[in-house]
């Protein structure tokens, strides 16, 4: 399987909806956006390590901000904690559907990230062991 750029955006907007709902509001596409996050995180850590992820975290919010601004514009409320926070409590403040959209496109900056820095089959498993409900294709590589 190869993650170009169409992939890693169809990869986060499927595994979004299928924890949001296709109707969910902005809280509830912020709450799903933070369980991709530590389904992600739950299998990188192992093979980057904690600090890794939060460094990839922090540079995709950077870059998330060239796109989305108000980004920038929030700041980080007591009920999200972690490197995602101040992008959840950005997404929480949103129309559902621009919400959906700066989500997914987060996950694509990250995707995008991990691809550079792992390359494509190696990120490709990662995601199939973090996101397997948003494959849709047959065969599965391990890792």
């Amino acid at each position: 399987m190869t993650l170009e750029h169409a992939e890693r955006q169809r990869l986060p907007l499927a595994a979004l909806g299928q924890r949001a709902g296709p109707a969910a509001d902005a809280a509830a596409v912020a709450a799903a956006a933070q369980r991709l996050y530590d389904d992600l995180v739950r299998v990188a850590v192992p093979l980057i390590g904690q600090v890794s992820v939060d460094a990839l975290t922090g540079r995709t919010l950077y870059l998330a901000q060239q796109q989305f601004a108000w980004l920038a514009q929030t700041r980080e409320p007591s009920q999200w904690t972690g490197a995602l926070a101040q992008i959840l409590f950005g997404l929480e403040r949103q129309e559902p559907a621009v919400a959906r959209e700066a989500a997914a496109a987060v996950f694509a900056i990250l995707t995008g990230l991990l691809v550079t820095f792992l390359g494509e089959p190696l990120t490709a498993g990662l995601l199939r062991k973090a996101w397997p409900d948003a494959f849709t294709d047959a065969p599965t590589e391990e890792i």
